[in-house]
């Protein structure tokens, strides 16, 4: 009985030493309370019977989340970038919160706080004691970072923010601290209000590290503070520490330790339930990032669930595009939305939406496991492709000069090599499979559509043309219908890499480009007529549209690179001689153009990349364009010197150059016979030469647009020298 009388005296105490938030009272008493689950997948949920968080699934939306942040997938980073709506750092001393009544070091953090920032803390009582550190790193990056946004916004429009909760362990008879909760929540000053000391801990035999989260004392703190309504982040912490401590006992017993955390957080949130107007308030369950297990699997989209007013499906937002799928950067956007308030450009992330659906968690791990698949495949399967591609391009120049006898077996392996990209596409309609079914099944259907073409074509000439136009019409046609094989494609979108989620990527819009252009030319070369150059000119401006309208292709650098292939292209094509000064004026009609789009972009909202690129320009000048290049010059170098694309490029040029000495006069000879092959290969080199200077991943595109420029000059060079010898 004694012990009851302490252990509840000591509760007493512990709310009684809580400073106390007078808030005006707001226009408002909604609440958001987001619950971190940290570390787990939605099939956890599933798996271990979690009966409270499967109706909020069943009731409720529920999506899968990129949760890729500016460290890839550090806990810290993750819980930053959900408040700054922007992928962020956070890591060292920049990343530790504390009550200010805790002791660090060599005193209170309270003291600590006002010894490194200068600020007083105020009626806050959570301080983060290396906030100078996050700020300075934060404004070291080449994009907008503000740690503390989120919650500065709430603050400033008399929102009140709570913090409760942590994921400490025990480590060297110490506490290692992981209260990254408040990076969510803080103010920009670093400050937060609430609990996330060792108090909200309590002692238990069967969890890592014998200590658990105390439900009951958040749960009373947050009876205690939530009628005022407000935002708050409840950090479950027990997942996380059975994934720290996993690494310490068998996967069987990990599991029963994941079990038993998993359904003390599903208590929790059905005793949350009861304490809140899901009518009116909303409740987010949340990962920021996956376990070590799934890491390493590649399994590594986290779960998010949504569950209040208006919300009943699958998740989405204007940043992906996709049903099922949003980032880590949509969290703070869709937050704000729910209290009216206007995210900031800085904020790249959009609010989070809804879309009906049913049997949502079939659907959902069905896309998990596509998605897994393209990218543990996407890696190796391309890289695969390029070697051979390389090798097969070296292999038909030796037995040009060598033994042009043998160039009979390795022309339908160039061709074929042609007709990978289409091959790629299609091989979507199988997906999911692993790394090797799709080598095999990649290999099956490019021969299985090569022989379809030659009993069509019957020639190499005529099977360049259907190949390049077959491949053209395809992707323009998938684009037109909403690009569903582009989305599931190994050389299309990358989910988990997360650079591009809709529209058309950098590898796929260089075979869109190289196709269309040598496909057309080809075509016009061999039945050249006023119609047919009609048709190409129509087919031209069909793709170029397609590429860059926003509900399309949505792509600023397809814009910028399409216009100068096609513009030089067609100025050929009309017999108007390329030099300096036409070549130049074409370009700054294109810059005019796109400068147009750019300023009607601001007008639009953020809902195409251009939009919001303009809005940031308008908010925060002319430099931060300057930034946005700077950084994509640096992708573009880094990805020039590591990425194995790059040797296509430079196997290309060398052969051209080759080419243009010995045997003598051929290639000139070739161009001059076949001249609209020469306007295509041309226009095809300018592409190249844009793609590469305004493209973040343009050496890429370069690449790609490469497949269908060159191996025609190689087949119609076998010809030639063929001719000759006769």
């Amino acid at each position: 009985m004694k012990r009851v009388i302490i252990a509840l005296l000591l509760l007493l105490m512990s709310f009684t030493l809580m400073p106390q938030r007078d808030y005006a009272a707001t226009n408002s008493d909604k609440k958001v309370v987001l619950v971190i689950i940290d570390r787990v997948s939605l099939n956890d949920y599933i798996k271990y019977d979690a009966k409270n968080i499967q109706k909020l699934i069943n009731n409720g939306t529920v999506g899968l989340m990129n949760v890729r942040n500016a460290d890839g997938y550090v806990d810290a980073s993750g819980y930053l970038t959900f408040g700054t709506g922007t992928r962020a750092s956070a890591h060292g001393i920049s990343s530790i919160n504390l009550n200010v009544n805790e002791n660090y070091t060599f005193g209170s953090a309270g003291d600590l706080y006002k010894l490194n920032t200068g600020n007083d803390y105020g009626n806050n009582n959570i301080v983060n004691i290396g906030i100078s550190n996050l700020i300075s790193s934060s404004e070291s990056a080449d994009y907008k970072i503000t740690p503390g946004l989120l919650g500065q916004l709430l603050k400033d429009n008399n929102i009140p923010t709570y913090v409760f909760g942590n994921s400490d362990i025990a480590s060297d008879n110490s506490i290692t601290y992981r209260r990254y909760g408040t990076l969510i929540a803080m103010d920009e000053k670093g400050t937060a209000f609430g609990d996330v000391s060792e108090n909200i801990l309590k002692y238990d035999k069967n969890s890592p590290y014998f200590m658990r989260t105390d439900y009951n004392k958040i749960l009373d703190y947050f009876k205690k503070y939530e009628k005022n309504g407000g935002f708050f982040v409840i950090d479950t912490g027990d997942t996380s520490r059975v994934d720290s401590y996993s690494s310490n006992v068998s996967s069987d017993i990990s599991s029963k330790y994941e079990k038993y955390a998993i359904s003390n957080a599903d208590n929790f949130i059905g005793k949350l339930l009861e304490n809140i107007d899901t009518s009116k308030d909303l409740l987010i369950v949340a990962t920021p990032c996956p376990s070590k297990s799934d890491i390493s699997s590649n399994n590594l989209l986290a779960p998010i669930i949504i569950y209040g007013p208006g919300y009943n499906g699958l998740t989405t937002s204007l940043t992906t595009k996709r049903d099922g799928i949003i980032t880590n950067i949509d969290l703070a956007p869709t937050i704000l939305s729910y209290f009216n308030i206007k995210a900031p450009v800085e904020m790249l992330g959009h609010p989070i939406t809804n879309i009906k659906a049913q049997d949502k968690v079939n659907y959902l791990e069905n896309l998990n496991s596509k998605v897994v698949s393209i990218y543990t495949a996407r890696p190796i399967v391309l890289k695969s492709y390029v070697i051979f591609l390389i090798i097969i391009l070296i292999l038909y120049l030796i037995t040009l000069f060598l033994k042009i006898g043998y160039l009979k077996y390795l022309k339908p392996v160039v061709l074929g090599v042609m007709i990978v990209p289409l091959s790629l596409l299609i091989l979507s309609l199988f997906s999911p499979l692993s790394i090797y079914s799709s080598i095999i099944v990649l290999i099956l259907i490019t021969t299985l559509l090569l022989f379809l073409i030659k009993l069509i074509a019957k020639d190499e000439f005529n099977m360049l043309i259907v190949i390049s136009l077959l491949t053209a019409i395809i992707i323009t046609a998938d684009i037109f219908t909403g690009a569903h094989l582009m989305k599931g494609s190994i050389l299309g979108y990358d989910v988990i890499a997360g650079a591009r989620f809709y529209g058309i990527g950098n590898e796929y819009m260089g075979v869109l480009i190289g196709s269309t252009i040598m496909g057309v030319m080809t075509f016009i070369q061999k039945y050249d007529n006023r119609a047919n150059k009609l048709l190409g000119v129509l087919f031209f401006a069909l793709v170029f549209m397609l590429m860059v309208l926003p509900q399309y292709g949505a792509k600023i650098g397809g814009f910028i690179t399409g216009f100068m292939a096609f513009g030089v292209t067609l100025l050929l094509m009309s017999e108007i001689k390329i030099n300096f000064k036409n070549l130049l004026l074409l370009f700054l009609i294109m810059i005019v153009l796109l400068t147009l789009m750019f300023i009607a972009s601001m007008s639009m909202g953020t809902i195409t990349h251009m939009a919001q690129t303009a809005l940031i320009v308008k908010n925060e000048g002319i430099t931060a364009l300057y930034k946005i290049f700077a950084r994509k010059l640096n992708m573009e170098l880094t990805l020039i010197r590591y990425t194995i694309w790059s040797w296509v490029l430079i196997i290309t040029i060398i052969s051209l150059f080759i080419l243009s000495y010995k045997p003598t006069g051929i290639l000139k000879s070739i161009f001059k016979k076949n001249k609209y092959i020469y306007y295509g290969f041309f226009g095809s080199i300018v592409g190249m030469l844009f793609a590469l200077a305004f493209n973040d991943a343009g050496i890429v595109a370069a690449s790609t647009m490469c497949i269908y420029a060159f191996p025609p000059i190689l087949i119609m060079l076998e010809r030639e020298i063929k001719q000759n010898e006769i």
